[in-house]
């Protein structure tokens, strides 16, 4: 789960996700070796972020030091979920100095679908993202998971993202699983639901290739998603996962992330934030430095 959102993985789609990926590869004559040969071109560390919900308890007990040790390990862009003493303000100006010392920029931050309803509470969720100079403010879960609740979804974050685009910022929404795996009655997903109701230009989206790949998406429909939505898929979570659908270090899973980012590269994505929700503690191992590493070398399909 990223934030609390709890997250079901249909392992039989998945499955069958990364079978039609494998297919696909194969018929088009790629073997592994040769795929990775093949390369194209690589996405610049100054699009590659951390998501710091991948490394969350060390952050809010040694704010300075993990920001340090990431600085070190290459990254430059974050993404918070949260600050050591409160998600205000006021800690947000405790922040951001510890950003400027090391060069670190702060992308975007992750709230609940709550938090951008109540108009008292968006006024800080934009004065805490003016602090740190983001881009954006995403959403990555709470809105009821019922057809209703996502069609009713659509007009509220169209309110939220008219006041957070006359601060000079924009406002996105993170999926997870069961925006796919959920349909309302037409047979649409969710995710659509929700894309339908929304103003493209109030409402961006970063998609956690990740979680779309458990609900059984193939690297394929990947591509197919973020071109019906070239211009307003923004941001992308890169997280991986094993064969099994278990959470897996970036560049240790099955997802084909070189087709699905040398893709993403060419429809406009603009930010490629890691995530492992599986968290690591950069002060005592070198995980979150590794997967900065994979992402950085790895040649585009």
């Amino acid at each position: 789960m990223c934030g609390g959102t709890p997250v079901v993985v249909d392992r039989r789609r998945f499955l069958r996700g990364v079978a039609a990926t494998a297919a696909g590869v194969a018929a088009a004559g790629i073997g592994a070796g040769s795929a990775a040969a093949a390369g194209g071109g690589r996405i610049p560390n100054t699009k590659i972020g951390l998501q710091m919900y991948s490394v969350r308890d060390a952050f809010m007990a040694q704010p300075e030091a993990v920001l340090r040790a990431l600085a070190r390990a290459g990254y430059r862009n974050l993404e918070f979920a949260g600050f050591p003493g409160g998600t205000d303000p006021a800690h947000a100006r405790q922040i951001r100095p510890l950003l400027d010392s090391y060069g670190l920029r702060a992308v975007s931050s992750h709230h609940g679908y709550a938090e951008f309803t109540d108009p008292e509470r968006l006024d800080q969720l934009i004065e805490m993202g003016r602090i740190l100079g983001q881009r954006y403010l995403v959403c990555p879960g709470g809105v009821p998971d019922t057809a209703e609740g996502f069609a009713a979804a659509g007009p509220a974050f169209n309110r939220a993202g008219e006041k957070i685009r006359r601060a000079g910022m924009k406002l996105g929404y993170h999926n997870h699983t069961g925006e796919f795996l959920g349909r309302g009655p037409d047979g649409r997903t969710f995710y659509q639901i929700l894309l339908d109701g929304s103003d493209p230009s109030l409402l961006y989206l970063e998609l956690d290739m990740g979680w779309s790949s458990a609900a059984g998406l193939s690297a394929q429909d990947n591509v197919e998603l973020m071109r019906a939505n070239r211009d307003r898929m923004l941001l992308a979570h890169v997280k991986d996962l094993d064969a099994h659908g278990n959470l897996a270090d970036l560049g240790t899973g099955v997802i084909d992330y070189r087709t699905i980012l040398g893709a993403a590269t060419r429809l406009g994505v603009r930010e490629f934030i890691i995530e492992n929700d599986d968290q690591s503690n950069p002060l005592t191992d070198s995980r979150a430095g590794r997967m900065h590493d994979y992402l950085a070398a790895l040649r585009l399909g």
